[in-house]
């Protein structure tokens, strides 16, 4: 439905409470995923890079286990407000393409999460499984091991394809964004009041 606000300035189309409360979830759970990712590679990374090689796999995989659920959950709910929220518009329109954009970048979370991601995720798995009996301060933890292959190059290089996430689900944010805010357009008010008289006479 669409109306002038009180002042006649702006044209702008009234969507219902139960729209409006989808896109603040979908924009909602697409944030905190991109903050989340953002915050586990710049962060929360950098900081557990300091802990020696047993302790390193520990907390790594402490890190890991509480994400298993919690991130597929987060882009599965972000991605289906997103696709309903597209169907809801022409498919020729701005709104379809920005919605669909969004569904399509949140979804693609999964298959790259387990082309890229499920490699490194594995080694560190075994890694935290052959440490876990290891003193957290054992300095032979990486004896014999290929540089590229320690605890500590394993974890900054799924640090970095975690980043791959946070591009993803940033750009849908922003699309997801775009959509829900362009709804308001500035009109000439007069000219519309004009319109109004004319037809009246």
């Amino acid at each position: 439905m669409a109306t002038l606000t009180n002042k006649g300035i702006f044209y702008t189309e009234e969507l219902s409470s139960g729209i409006r409360v989808a896109q603040v979830l979908g924009l909602t759970a697409t944030a905190f995923f991109c903050g989340k990712t953002y915050s586990q590679s710049f962060s929360t990374t950098p900081a557990l890079l300091q802990a020696p090689a047993p302790l390193l796999a520990r907390q790594w995989k402490t890190m890991f286990d509480s994400d298993k659920a919690l991130s597929p959950a987060v882009v599965t709910l972000g991605s289906s407000i997103f696709t309903y929220l597209a169907c809801r518009e022409p498919i020729s329109s701005r709104h379809f393409v920005l919605y669909t954009t969004s569904a399509t970048l949140l979804l693609t979370c999964i298959p790259y999460t387990f082309i890229v991601g499920e490699p490194i995720n594995q080694k560190l798995e075994k890694k935290a499984k052959d440490l876990s009996s290891a003193s957290i301060t054992d300095a032979a933890a990486k004896a014999g091991v290929a540089q590229e292959e320690t605890v500590h190059q394993l974890v900054d290089r799924w640090a970095t394809m975690n980043l791959g996430r946070t591009l993803l689900t940033g750009i849908a944010a922003i699309a997801a964004t775009w959509a829900a805010v362009d709804r308001l357009e500035v009109v000439p008010a007069a000219a519309r009041l004009a319109g109004g008289a004319d037809r009246m006479g």
